[in-house]
């Protein structure tokens, strides 16, 4: 357990989770009908599961033999959500689509 849980994958979890705080500390300045309801469960599972994906994304950089420095695994943890988005959308069976004029 020691072996998969590396500095990189701590950094990670810990650029995810500071984005949930950055979150957390703006509200203040949305009105008060546009803020969360705090007491829902809901609310904070984000702060569960961020972490967790940016530290699995970068428990496999490591496990795929490449070197995280820990600014770049701070910016994988807290650019998880889009980089495992890209790569869900990401097809490479499927044709790509030319546009061509109607008449061309």
């Amino acid at each position: 357990m020691g072996e998969i849980l590396t500095t990189p994958v701590y950094f990670a979890v810990f650029g995810a989770f500071a984005v949930k705080l950055l979150e957390l500390a703006e509200l203040h300045k949305l009105p008060k009908p546009q803020r969360p309801d705090l007491k829902d469960w809901l609310y904070w599972l984000p702060f569960a599961v961020m972490p967790f994906l940016g530290g699995g994304l970068a428990l496999m950089y490591t496990s795929s033999d490449i070197l995280l420095k820990p600014v770049l695994a701070v910016n994988i943890g807290v650019s998880a959500p889009l980089i495992l988005r890209a790569m869900a959308e990401f097809n490479p069976f499927q044709p790509k689509e030319i546009p061509t004029e109607p008449d061309a």
